[in-house]
């Protein structure tokens, strides 16, 4: 029971954050790329040309024209790309971005360990399949961190691929580890990127399952696996779950009904009761909408009749 209460802490943040910023069921409908999305290459061309007199444009300016025009046909495949991971088309984003891989470039590379993420969690790949995405994107994720770690999509995924990585390569007390690692990339990026309400939810969920481990079963796992593990409070907890409501009302199902939770294990069940409500009345688009709203419903009906 141990055991699976400490695997659970590695993925439970990341499982529900993939879906946030990523992980749609196909049945979704997907949203096109805009028409206009896709910028003119040949303005980029002509920018240049502006102020030069009797020179030889093809001689003197193609180099730097060259330049121009590749980070404007990247920024253009990395508009392209985002657009995609709306729609779902993952596979889509890698075969996009795919000749870019060893060009060093960070946005490319978080993009690319997001897409893979993704596809690894479709159910119906081999566990070689999900472990071969999960190692290629940890891989790329790291390399993006090690060329600019001021950027907080970056902490995000490198957040979410450690964590992904561990469970899959170390064993648990190797998994415990890197729960500060995980815990420091999120703050990172919170710390890059204040106003981004889901960053807060994945800290306050992280906080939320360290706090919900009984004295016995943190002090049996200190004993078997020879490490402590990290502590939290709900009232930690609650704190991120309230700020990133407070930063945009309503977001996210499960920012409510992790509300709702940490409220009823607070005992205050009046806050707990409304929040839960709320989850029910949510409009369901999504799987994780469904899922919240099945799981407010039967706390409802056990804690509150």
């Amino acid at each position: 029971m141990f055991r699976n209460r400490v695997k659970h802490i590695g993925w439970f943040v990341y499982e529900s954050f993939a879906r946030t910023v990523g992980y749609r069921q196909p049945h979704r409908l997907a949203v096109k790329p805009s028409p206009n999305i896709r910028l003119p290459v040949a303005l980029s061309l002509a920018i240049p040309f502006f102020g030069t007199k009797k020179t030889s444009l093809n001689k003197v300016n193609e180099p730097d024209l060259e330049v121009d025009d590749d980070k404007l046909v990247l920024q253009q495949k990395l508009i392209e790309a985002d657009q995609l991971f709306l729609a779902n088309k993952y596979e889509d984003v890698i075969r996009l971005l795919v000749d870019y891989k060893d060009k060093n470039d960070v946005q490319v590379l978080w993009r690319l360990s997001k897409a893979e993420y993704n596809m690894s969690l479709d159910e119906n790949i081999s566990k070689e399949k999900k472990k071969s995405l999960i190692s290629s994107a940890h891989e790329s994720i790291i390399k993006a961190l090690s060329i600019d770690s001021n950027i907080s999509e970056v902490h995000k995924w490198a957040a979410v691929l450690i964590d992904a990585y561990s469970n899959i390569n170390l064993g648990i007390k190797e998994q415990l580890l890197k729960l500060e690692t995980v815990k420091f990339h999120l703050q990172m990026a919170l710390e890059l990127n204040p106003k981004d309400p889901f960053i807060r939810y994945m800290i306050g969920y992280w906080c939320y399952n360290l706090a919900d481990i009984s004295w016995f079963r943190r002090k049996l796992g200190s004993i078997i696996f020879g490490t402590d593990i990290p502590e939290s409070t709900y009232e930690e907890a609650l704190e991120y779950f309230r700020e990133a409501e407070s930063i945009q009302p309503k977001f996210y199902c499960k920012n409510l009904l992790m509300l709702g939770k940490t409220f009823l294990k607070m005992d205050n069940k009046f806050s707990a009761e409304y929040y839960l409500k709320l989850v029910t009345q949510y409009p369901v688009k999504t799987v994780e909408d469904h899922q919240a709203k099945i799981e407010a419903e039967k706390i409802l009906k056990s804690s509150f009749g």
